[in-house]
């Protein structure tokens, strides 16, 4: 089987990805969770007929659909037993917030209502408003399924990932009764495609869970190659400009950070070299790369000053090819900059 990518747009706002962080932090699947709703309701919103902007709508709305979860308390996303009736409340509202958050963007209504609908089920028994059948907006049945096949793939707090194979019989089983048929028997039409084999037969012999690193795996080259090659550019500047003894002290002072840190990697002829995937999630890989060049800012700044620096990693940073300049704006690896973020709790409160 291979990986899940998200490909319809390239490059995404920062923004979105700030959020996704922000919740991996708390809900450590977060990212891989949203990558893969964004996916099937793509290729749900594709087998249904609907327009090129209302697959890009709803895919953006799969990415997003939980960032309401910032607004819940750690101890309540990541309980391990049964909620308590309080708790399930305060659960129930992530869809109403995260669809005020995705507004603050000023995103297209149609995402707002797949975001807002995404827990509503066509027997009236969803959240938050209890909508029933055609009540619901296209855009929020899109939503739900799009959410439930990724959260059966997913690990959840309570239980590990379903393989794909009872993925499949759980779709099958809550279309018509939680989802609405047409929707679910379209997903289920995409789901060979979506695990790259040929048929539900094959889907269905598929008995063993999926890694959650093969749900993300291009998004995590692509990420690696992009912090490599960033910081192979700016250990070549350095030299140039500082000096091959200040680098080699440089890098030694970083290989030894690595080796405190108990990571697999380290600084090779001004290379970024890995002997083993050191990182659980995507949100914990992409915490690694924030850190590790923010570090590297902060000690540069030190011996340049601010005004310098910036205007040097901007440099360092239009050397990159296109796409990995993208991916780094994708996930906020350029640090120095700091406008255009936004204060997910001061949309938050209620």
């Amino acid at each position: 089987m291979t990986g899940f990518r998200w490909d319809w747009s390239e490059p995404p706002d920062p923004k979105w990805w700030q959020l996704l962080s922000t919740l991996a932090k708390r809900e450590l699947w977060a990212i891989e969770h949203g990558l893969l709703a964004a996916k099937v309701a793509a290729i749900t919103a594709r087998a249904l007929t609907l327009s090129d902007e209302q697959v890009e709508q709803l895919s953006i709305a799969g990415l997003l659909h939980d960032v309401g979860k910032i607004a819940l308390p750690a101890e309540v996303l990541q309980k391990p037993r049964p909620l308590r009736e309080d708790e399930y409340t305060q659960v129930q509202r992530h869809p109403s917030v995260g669809a005020r958050l995705v507004g603050a963007m000023h995103l297209p209504s149609a995402v707002l209502e797949a975001i807002r609908h995404h827990h509503e089920r066509v027997d009236g028994r969803g959240y938050p408003f209890g909508k029933r059948g055609d009540e619901i907006p296209l855009e929020g049945r899109i939503g739900a399924v799009s959410e439930q096949i990724s959260a059966f793939l997913t690990p959840r707090w309570y239980r590990p990932p379903l393989s794909p194979a009872r993925a499949l019989e759980r779709l099958s089983a809550l279309s018509g009764s939680s989802l609405d048929p047409e929707v679910a028997k379209a997903a289920l039409s995409q789901l060979p495609s979506l695990f790259g084999v040929s048929s539900l037969a094959s889907v269905a012999l598929c008995t063993q869970p999926m890694p959650l690193e093969r749900l993300v795996r291009e998004e995590e080259e692509r990420l690696w190659r992009t912090l490599q090659s960033f910081t192979h550019l700016l250990a070549q500047e350095m030299e140039r400009l500082m000096g091959r003894k200040f680098c080699q002290a440089f890098f030694e002072h970083l290989n030894a950070w690595f080796a405190r840190q108990c990571l697999p990697l380290h600084f090779q002829k001004l290379r970024l070299v890995s002997r083993a995937r050191w990182w659980q999630t995507l949100g914990d890989f992409v915490g690694f790369a924030h850190t590790l060049i923010g570090t590297m800012q902060s000690a540069l700044g030190h011996l340049v000053g601010a005004p310098f620096l910036t205007k040097w990693l901007d440099s360092v940073r239009a050397k990159l090819p296109e796409w990995q300049d993208a991916v780094g704006l994708r996930y906020g690896l350029w640090v120095w900059h700091r406008e255009g973020k936004i204060h997910p709790m001061a949309v938050c409160d209620e």
